[in-house]
């Protein structure tokens, strides 16, 4: 703990979180892609009409929210941000890219959703990925596009760990769901969003005023803070309260900031060469934190399946209960018997789905959990479905079981975001040349270039994409035409797969043409 920082007592834990809720500001402290905060601040929205809805990301992504919220959008999607630095006499151009990713429970896609449909202004109110280039995040490396919800501080939190450990948690990722995600269908607002508070302050507790600095969250913390207080400014009395919706790590030193006299930073850009936002199908494959996404959790095809049996039973007016989640698990445990019945003809009798069930339920109650979390479906299945070796059959099974939990969804760009002619050309040529874009499963080709024209316009295609540097198509075999080896090779054979990444790319190469080839 830093010189001159408080200690932290259950008092002043409490003390915080009651400062986040007064009657002219909420401060509602979330977890990026959770389903349990999602789900609270959908029950606080029914509660209250806010004067205003304020949302962490960048400024400007402001303009996006009509494409975010309209009728055709269908999630998982992203807003891309790429910024383009000016070349000086020591160092060359340099690009930056990033992802700001919606699924249906991002609880800043609950607020966005809730104040559009009842016409609440609404708007982000974070520093510009512009501006947060400038402050030379070392998280924000020129390459591979990086995600602006990072939640490291929470990785690295030892209060966090210590405490994960005494509960028996192997992992933050079990450690947030036993506390958060399995209580939520059974609590108010008021006390998750306690808490969460409290858990943000464990995880702010071991980061220093100087590494804060350093990452820009102190910059980005000054921005959101002077917004707050222009709404707060431009609020009327008998208006409801200001709605802030930003990550947990930041609520909680927000509302001392907004009542100091911290100034708003000033982060001029000037030799910012271009830069540019764009809507852009997502995926939940992307979207798994197993997948190296630091913003993410596990398994995202788990959560919407927990998110959709909760909107489910509220709009059939059936109590929402933590007992849904058994349901969830057991349909999960049937889905993935039946992939392996059906596609790898693997014998999974009854019993053995039965003893999973049992088990999964078992272990929930054992581990003191109100109701199953993914690690006790995992662990069931580990205990009842694999016998023998586990790199035979078992690492098949823990293998399509990941993939059912973690989902192959692609989000849908409503037709109103007016997709850039390169991108519209693209779709429309995989499209015609049969070329499948409706998840991210890799696929093989085999390609007849001499005696078949419509293989030889699908390498055309792929060859382009690949000049252009879009990550959608490797070629692993086939004449080389650049080299002039292996002429009398009457295959071409590639490997293809539509990312994110993929529409991210093809946006930004829009400034060299319209087609492809």
């Amino acid at each position: 703990m830093e010189p001159g920082r408080l200690p932290i007592t259950s008092k002043s834990l409490r003390q915080g979180a009651s400062a986040l809720v007064t009657p002219e500001l909420i401060v509602f402290p979330v977890r990026h892609h959770s389903p349990s905060c999602a789900w609270q601040l959908h029950k606080l929205l029914q509660e209250i009409t806010p004067s205003a809805v304020l949302v962490e990301g960048p400024r400007s992504f402001s303009s996006l929210i009509p494409l975010l919220t309209h009728a055709e959008a269908r999630m998982p999607l992203a807003v891309y941000a790429y910024s383009v630095a000016r070349p000086s006499a020591s160092e060359p151009e340099s690009r930056r890219s990033a992802f700001y990713p919606f699924c249906d429970y991002s609880p800043e896609l609950v607020a966005l959703r809730n104040a559009s449909s009842r016409e609440i202004p609404v708007r982000f109110i974070d520093l510009e990925f512009s501006e947060l280039c400038q402050l030379e995040d070392q998280s924000i490396v020129p390459g591979a596009p990086v995600s602006l919800l990072d939640e490291s501080h929470y990785q690295r939190s030892q209060y966090l760990k210590r405490l994960a450990d005494q509960l028996g948690c192997r992992s933050h990722e079990e450690f947030w769901e036993h506390l958060f995600e399995a209580p939520a269908p059974g609590q108010g607002w008021r006390e998750h969003l306690s808490a969460v508070s409290a858990y943000c302050e464990l995880a702010r507790a071991d980061s220093s005023e100087q590494e804060l600095r350093e990452d820009g969250t102190l910059q980005r913390e000054a921005e959101m803070a002077w917004h707050i207080r222009q709404a707060l400014d431009e609020r009327q009395p008998s208006q409801g309260p200001v709605l802030a919706v930003v990550g947990g790590f930041h609520a909680v030193v927000l509302p001392q900031l907004i009542a100091s006299d911290i100034q708003r930073p000033s982060l001029p850009c000037r030799n910012i060469k271009d830069e540019f936002n764009a809507v852009v199908r997502y995926g939940f494959e992307r979207l798994d934190q197993l997948n190296g996404y630091s913003a993410g959790m596990t398994s995202p095809a788990w959560h919407q399946k927990i998110w959709d049996a909760m909107r489910r039973k509220e709009q059939l007016k059936q109590p929402v209960t933590a007992a849904l989640r058994y349901t969830a698990g057991l349909e999960v445990l049937l889905d993935l018997a039946a992939t392996l019945r059906s596609t790898y003809q693997m014998a999974i009798p009854t019993p053995m789905l039965i003893a999973a069930n049992e088990q999964m339920c078992g272990l929930a109650a054992l581990r003191g959990r109100v109701a199953p979390i993914r690690e006790d479906i995992v662990d069931a299945v580990t205990s009842c479905f694999i016998k023998g070796e586990t790199d035979g059959d078992g690492a098949l099974i823990r293998k399509v079981l990941t993939d059912q939990l973690s989902g192959q969804a692609l989000g849908h760009v409503p037709s109103a975001a007016g997709v850039p002619p390169l991108v519209r050309d693209f779709e429309r040529s995989a499209q015609q040349l049969r070329l499948k874009l409706g998840d991210t499963r890799p696929r093989s080709l085999v390609l007849d270039i001499y005696r078949r024209p419509a293989h030889r316009l699908t390498s055309r295609l792929l060859h382009g994409l690949a000049l252009l540097s879009v990550p959608f198509g490797v070629r692993l075999a086939g004449p080389d035409f650049v080299k002039g080896t292996g002429l009398d090779r009457l295959l071409e054979r590639w490997e293809y797969r539509y990312t994110p990444s993929t529409q991210a790319a093809l946006v930004e190469a829009s400034l060299y043409g319209t087609t492809v080839t």
